[in-house]
């Protein structure tokens, strides 16, 4: 849906009057160019940082869809994973590791 606003163009650049952009200032807003028209919209909302993985990962063929995997796999807990996380933090970190015996091998 699309709304007609009284607008006026001044040395700075376009005036859109505040109130006729209302609850899209809490997110932003962004310009965008398209043919012979300017439009104005809320910017996209940002996505969650783990879908972003997610998709890069995806994009990527890294990430096997859920169908693919065997049938053995079983799923773990959050509590599981934050206790596995925790215990593999401990200690150097993996790359060092890598890197050490990389050099160790020359």
């Amino acid at each position: 849906m699309s709304t007609t606003i009284a607008t006026q163009v001044v040395p700075q650049g376009l005036l859109v009057p505040r109130a006729a952009l209302g609850e899209w200032l809490e997110r932003g807003v962004e310009a965008v160019r398209e043919k012979e028209r300017i439009i104005i919209r809320p910017r996209p909302a940002e996505p969650d940082e783990r879908e972003e993985v997610i998709r890069i990962l995806e994009e990527a063929g890294l990430l096997l869809p859920p169908e693919s995997l065997p049938v053995s796999h079983i799923t773990i807990s959050a509590q599981r994973r934050a206790e596995l996380g925790r215990k593999f933090s401990v200690g150097r970190p993996l790359s060092e590791i890598i890197i050490e015996d990389r050099e160790d091998r020359t």
